[in-house]
């Protein structure tokens, strides 16, 4: 993305066609005729639906609770839809993991290969391009709605949900707009449309529909809830759009604060503030993040780009109240967000480079790679990342003080991940290590503080092994030790046991596949 003040023309946000950048970028969506997804003749319903697209995929899904293992091959089916030249839009969910995908177009039994060109796994969205685009030739790519709809307009999600080969449509209306937590990433939340049509398996990467435009796209449906259905509205899909226009997927930015309100009266005296119930009390300001160097502990967060921000940190625009992380939303990579705050009782301004959220690795579930890990004496080390914390069965509040302090602490920055003893494959060589090993976290191994899962498997398997290998836990009573000379076969035991191929995968890439351009480079 090329660097802009986050929030001009906010409003034209919601209300443009398409947004574009003042420098050409290095790589244009005109390349893949996204350009024209906003601009085209109005269609017909029947001439729209030539363009949605059933989605087969053979996909190969990791296990991290045995993380040497292949994985698991399962099929699925979603939906898509064109949008521009040789472009289909879908979910992530739909292509994650995916070896091999294969579209098909509305009345014709043809399976065109296809392949991911961008994917946001955290806004759910991607976007494919067929292997050979001549099938598709002819048929006019689904314009989007420039307005979010509103509250009981009524729409219709289209999609292959399962239970049939045909084009299946279903209606409902506009239930609810509100931010929600998206269930691919599991720890983000958008901007959702809430709709009272259901959203089955298949629907999945479907539009909704409002009219002859596209107001989102079906995502997921609700557990115990019948005929409810979440679709992803166009802010966030020009989001995707527009930061892909670079050639790289940046995903969303994070100011990196805790804010807290500022409601009690005796509070706002001591500030120095008027008894307008304006302004939040920055309370933590993560390193490496975009506050850092900006904000401090205790600043008083008054203005965001002009806007007021209000005790509960929301903002007032075109006479409704909706979050703050809301404009923060419209942010990319890079842009400037100015802000005015107090300090010390001064009034300043200040602006603010926006950043990822630094946190996105340990807190987001992955996709598209291989578990890492490294087995040493029958101990299981790998990183603490969602999928490994699900498949060890670690709730997330279990480790929830030890990812706060790793981040307060700048961890994030400086370190390439913490490292967790997810199980123990059983041994003579560790039967008697005394104390609780699964599930905690490494420390320092031989004195040296681990500073990731690369950085542990050097000093386990160094050149020349020591006499003993120490291994200190945090919060530990006692440290593992294991006697240096009996670790190489200790570990070709285990290995041969457990059919273990290798001792580590230190690199999460997929071997030879190519990697997306989005936010999550293998490391």
């Amino acid at each position: 993305m090329h660097p802009h003040t986050c929030f001009q023309g906010l409003c034209a946000v919601l209300a443009a066609a398409a947004l574009s950048h003042a420098d050409e970028p290095a790589v244009s969506l005109s390349d893949f005729g996204v350009d024209k997804v906003m601009s085209g003749p109005v269609l017909s319903i029947n001439d729209q639906y030539k363009g949605v697209v059933k989605i087969e995929v053979d996909s190969l899904t990791p296990d991290y609770a045995t993380p040497w293992d292949t994985g698991r091959y399962q099929g699925g089916i979603g939906t898509g839809f064109l949008i521009g030249e040789n472009a289909f839009m879908t979910n992530a969910h739909v292509v994650s993991n995916a070896e091999r995908i294969y579209i098909s177009m509305y009345g014709d039994s043809r399976k065109i290969p296809a392949r991911v060109k961008f994917i946001a796994h955290d806004a759910d969205l991607a976007l494919l391009e067929a292997e050979d685009p001549k099938p598709f030739k002819g048929i006019k790519p689904f314009e989007f709605s420039k307005n979010l709809p509103h509250l009981e307009d009524e729409v219709r999600v289209v999609g292959y949900p399962i239970g049939g080969n045909r084009l299946s449509v279903t209606r409902g209306v506009v239930s609810r707009i509100d931010f929600t937590t998206y269930a691919h990433p599991r720890n983000t939340e958008h901007l959702t449309i809430q709709v009272d049509a259901a959203i089955n398996p298949g629907n999945s990467g479907g539009p909704a529909l409002m009219g002859n435009k596209v107001i989102g796209v079906a995502f997921q449906g609700l557990n115990n809830a019948n005929n409810t259905g979440y679709v992803i509205p166009t802010p966030v899909i020009r989001h995707f759009l527009e930061d892909i226009k670079d050639g790289v997927y940046d995903g969303y930015v994070d100011m990196g604060i805790q804010a807290a309100p500022i409601l009690n009266p005796a509070m706002r005296k001591a500030f120095g503030l008027p008894d307008d119930e304006k302004g939040v009390l920055i309370g933590k300001v993560l390193k490496g993040s975009s506050a850092d160097g900006v904000l401090r502990n205790g600043d008083l967060l008054m203005k965001v780009d002009g806007y007021d921000v209000d005790s509960s940190a929301m903002i007032e625009l075109d006479g409704q109240k909706i979050s703050m992380k809301e404009l923060i939303e419209r942010c990319f990579k890079d842009d400037r967000l100015p802000l005015d705050i107090i300090r010390d009782g001064k009034p300043m301004k200040v602006d603010m480079v926006m950043k990822p959220s630094l946190s996105k690795d340990l807190l987001m579930a992955e996709y598209d790679k291989m578990p890492r890990y490294v087995v040493f004496g029958g101990l299981v080390f790998q990183p603490i990342q969602r999928n490994v914390l699900a498949a060890a069965d670690i709730s997330l509040l279990d480790v929830a003080l030890d990812i706060r302090d790793y981040q307060e602490d700048g961890g994030c920055v400086d370190h390439e991940d913490m490292v967790i003893i997810t199980k123990v494959l059983d041994d003579e060589v560790n039967a008697r290590l005394s104390g609780s090993i699964s599930n905690a976290i490494v420390e320092k191994i031989n004195g040296v503080k681990v500073k990731g899962l690369t950085h542990a498997y050097e000093l386990l398997y160094p050149k020349n092994m020591p006499e003993y290998v120490v291994i200190e836990l945090k919060d530990g009573e006692r440290p593992l030790v294991f006697e240096g000379k009996a670790m190489e076969a200790a570990n070709k035991r285990i290995s041969k046991t457990y059919n273990i191929p290798k001792n580590a995968r230190l690199d999460s890439a997929i071997p030879g596949r190519q990697p997306e351009r989005n936010t999550n480079p293998a490391r």
